[in-house]
This record gives C-alpha cells, sequence and structure tokens, in this order.
C-alpha cells in the first residue's frame, strides 16, 4: 500500500473512535496495589453484611426456641390442671361408692368376714385403697382435734372429761387428693355445757 493511500485511509477515521490514555501517574505496581486495597475493602464490607444477617438469624432463632419452649411448658402445665380436674371430678363421684363399700364391709358380722369370702372382698378393698392412694387420694387425719380446714362439725355432744373440739367420731370420710382438699371429713365433736362453758368464760 502507497504512503498516499495510508494517508487517505487514516483521515477518513472518526475522531470519536480514537482511544485517548490518560496517564494517572502509578506504576504498574501501585495500580495493582489500589486494586487489591479495593477488592479487600469490599470483601470486608460484604463480610461485615453477612455477619450481620447471621446475627440476626440467630437472635431470631433463639427467640422462636424460646416461645416454642414456653408453648412447651404451657401445654404441659394446661395438660396437667386438666387430668388433675378430670381426677378429682371422677373421685368426688367415686367417693360416695368408697363410703358405701367401706360400710358395708364395717356393718358385716365378724365371722362372715373370716370366711374364703370374706377375705377376699377385705382384698378387694385393700387393693382399691392402695390404687387410690396411688393417684394421690388420702384420708383427711381425724385423730386430733377439731379443724375448719379440713373436718366439718355435723354433731356435737357434751363432754366434761374431754378437751373441748376433741374429735369423738368420723360420720364420713374425708379426702384430700394431691394436698387438696377433696371432700372434708363429717365429725362429731366435743363441746362444753353451757354452765361449764359460762363458768370458764366468767374465770
Amino acid at each position: 500500500m502507497s504512503d498516499e493511500k495510508r494517508k487517505s485511509l487514516g483521515a477518513s477515521v472518526d475522531s470519536s473512535d480514537r482511544i485517548e490514555l490518560e496517564d494517572s501517574g502509578l506504576t504498574l505496581e501501585d495500580a495493582l496495589a489500589e486494586e487489591e486495597q479495593s477488592a479487600i475493602r469490599a470483601a470486608e464490607e460484604k463480610l461485615k453484611s453477612v455477619m450481620h444477617d447471621l446475627e440476626e438469624l440467630r437472635d431470631r432463632h433463639a427467640r422462636k426456641l424460646a416461645e416454642f419452649e414456653n408453648m412447651r411448658k404451657r401445654t404441659e402445665r394446661e395438660k396437667s390442671e386438666y387430668f388433675r380436674a378430670a381426677l378429682a371430678n371422677f373421685l368426688r363421684d367415686l367417693l360416695p361408692i368408697i363410703d358405701s363399700f367401706d360400710g358395708a364391709l364395717a356393718h358385716a358380722p365378724a365371722e362372715e368376714l373370716r370366711t374364703d369370702f370374706g377375705q377376699g372382698v377385705v382384698l378387694i378393698q385393700r387393693q382399691f385403697a392402695d390404687l387410690l392412694k396411688k393417684y394421690g387420694l388420702q384420708e383427711v387425719d381425724t385423730t386430733g382435734s377439731f379443724d375448719p380446714n379440713v373436718h366439718e362439725a355435723v354433731a356435737t355432744e357434751v363432754s366434761e372429761t374431754l378437751p373441748k373440739d376433741t374429735i369423738l367420731e368420723v360420720l364420713r370420710k374425708g379426702y384430700i387428693l394431691n394436698d387438696r382438699l377433696l371432700r372434708p371429713a363429717w365429725v362429731k365433736v366435743a363441746v362444753r355445757s353451757v354452765e361449764t362453758a359460762r363458768t370458764q368464760a366468767e374465770s
């Protein structure tokens, strides 16, 4: 190609197609180092963002676990309360039958209780009592003095020899279920005569 053709071809190239290079004054090593630092800063920012997101996920996970644990405990508590209430209602309905069973054995002739049949009935009563104790049912103690928290005085008897409020007779057994009063015991208690009470009050 002749020189004239080259000049003609060069003149036809638009000035907008030319690439102008600006000298930054940095050496190749400096340019690479600056690029590396820029990449490191970008990576650190990305790492901070990821760590922040991870911390939020951990916090959210911890809250969900706490909510689940609270719900589990609440469910267990409600289930336990429902079971205790259902058991109390069942035993409350069963107590009259227990009263009748105990009353029948208490009035049975001694010779009949000594028979094989009588001994079998006594054994059933003992097994029945053991089963009730297994579920937390206990008789109200009536060996001491009258206690209005667990006893109900349905009869009185004048006695000058026994201390006032001494329990003389149990007319109906009382029961406690898991430290809660299920039914008070009906008892007869000793009282002072009017004259004795008046004398003690005056003294």
